[in-house]
């Protein structure tokens, strides 16, 4: 018990005083891992001058290295690294070769090794790590699992699962804790984590939220007088928005429909000033329905450009696809549980529909063009660093 105490402090001290994410230290060398329902994929990676260390070599160290420069050293690599790492996952299943390279930084080289075609994810991997320790005794290796989507990881290169010291080199990962429970519910959560970041998607929902405790009356908007209509009114806003969105999100990551990404956020920007222009002048006459389901559906596309980013094995995508929805639908929901009620007690003050209203409403509006030209031209604008600061300090962004 003490042993596995002085573990979880060393692996806390080392995420909070290194910089893993970021950059790797001299002396840190790294096994990473994305582990799949029916394959393990993997990467070493290790710094020049350390690797100059290694094996005597004398590689330039001032990120000028080259592939070539690599190549012409690769056989001697890969007999290293054969010699000194061995990962065994079970079953008379033992790597201890390694392919193709790469330089990410042109600091730090990076072998790539593969299990393929496996039946099911293995219980435990062991290794086997000696990099550098017989000439530096100081130097540490971390294994690191980057994507494991039954723990909810997503690449994360600072997920030190091993540590590896000349007095310790052979160690056991343990992957029997990692369920799909575990992540269906690490899906949900980065669904609500994306909806409440995503600023554009929150102001859409505000542009259409504002006039529903209000109606128009001879050109000018009153309030409404009862809960139930507006409480409607908000529900198929929000049913509308949820099909669309869910209809693209679902085809994008299914890959059956790709746009472009500059396209699809440009039109999620100036989503907002045409729904926050029917405020000011009403362009639609009650067919707004119509607006929110085909901007709906671009809202759905960037949805989907989160689940791209992400390695997640292909016999989980319906299923991440189906929890990440639920947790847009869950911070859509929450979102709206906030805005709703804060906006119907407002309404009855003369201030918010005489000029609350339409001061909001120029306001998103001139946000969403900002955006738009950003997005559609490519281009930054001179105010970007105000804006985006301002979003920061707000949490926003």
């Amino acid at each position: 018990m003490i042993v596995k105490a002085l573990q979880v402090i060393t692996l806390a001290s080392m995420l909070l005083f290194s910089n893993f994410a970021c950059s790797h230290e001299l002396e840190q060398s790294y096994v990473f891992l994305t582990i799949n329902d029916t394959s393990i994929d993997g990467r070493l990676e290790i710094n020049i001058p350390d690797l100059n260390r290694a094996l005597s070599l004398n590689l330039a160290t001032d990120k000028s290295v080259k592939p070539e420069d690599i190549q012409r050293y690769l056989p001697e690599i890969k007999q290293y690294y054969s010699q000194h790492v061995s990962i065994d996952i079970g079953e008379g299943i033992v790597l201890n070769d390694f392919f193709l390279h790469s330089i990410p930084s042109a600091q730090y080289l990076a072998l790539n090794f593969s299990f393929k075609n496996l039946t099911s994810v293995p219980e435990f991997i062991d290794f086997e790590y000696s990099i550098l320790f017989d000439v530096e005794p100081n130097h540490r290796g971390f294994v690191v699992i980057e994507n494991d989507w039954r723990s909810g990881t997503f690449d994360d290169e600072g997920n030190i699962a091993l540590i590896f010291t000349p007095d310790d080199t052979k160690r056991r990962l343990d992957l029997t804790e990692s369920t799909v429970l575990q992540g269906y519910f690490e899906m949900f959560k980065l669904g609500i984590h994306h909806i409440w970041e995503g600023i554009d998607h929150i102001l859409f929902l505000l542009a259409l939220l504002l006039p529903a405790v209000v109606h128009r009356l001879k050109k000018e908007w009153v309030p409404t007088e009862k809960f139930y209509p507006s409480f409607i009114y908000v529900v198929k806003i929000v049913t509308v928005f949820t099909l669309a969105h869910t209809i693209t999100l679902s085809a994008a990551t299914l890959g059956l429909v790709n746009l472009p990404s500059r396209l699809v956020e440009s039109i999620i920007a100036i989503s907002i000033a045409i729904a926050a222009l029917d405020i000011i002048y009403p362009i639609f006459r009650g067919r707004i329905w119509l607006v929110v389901f085909v901007f709906g559906l671009f809202h759905g596309f960037g949805f989907a450009s989160v689940l791209s980013n992400y390695a997640i094995p292909e016999s989980y995508l319906t299923l991440s696809l189906l929890s990440f929805n639920l947790g847009v639908e869950a911070g859509q929901v929450a979102i709206v549980a906030v805005l709703f009620p804060i906006l119907f007690l407002l309404r009855n003050s003369w201030v918010y529909p005489k000029l609350f209203l339409k001061s909001a409403a120029a306001v998103l509006i001139i946000i969403s063009m900002y955006w738009f030209i950003e997005r559609g031209f490519e281009i930054d604008l001179p105010a970007g660093a105000a804006m985006n600061w301002v979003l920061d300090l707000l949490g926003l962004r």
